[in-house]
């Protein structure tokens, strides 16, 4: 995931609430600029905004079950040592 990226696709509208949507994801750098400025060039409304983001930045589950274990037991025990 270290290598791929996303187009999210924001469209704004004045009366509500703004959607964002992923328009392609799993694609190379050289794929998603390709395609980020095919769209950029066919957008006709200036309410639809493109963006390229790396899935670096995205948050994933730990890969390791133990250290998420660990998390779990810990917080359990700061559970019985609170009186009530």
């Amino acid at each position: 995931m270290k290598d791929k990226y996303l187009i999210l696709e924001l469209h704004k509208f004045n009366t509500f609430n703004d959607v964002w949507s992923v328009k392609y994801f799993n694609q190379t750098y050289d794929q998603a600029f390709e395609k980020l400025v095919c769209l950029e060039k066919l957008n006709e409304d200036s309410n639809i905004i493109y963006y390229l983001m790396p899935c670096e930045h995205l948050w994933t589950y730990p890969e390791d079950k133990k250290e998420s274990e660990k998390i779990k037991t810990a917080q359990e025990k700061n559970q019985d040592e609170i009186p009530f």
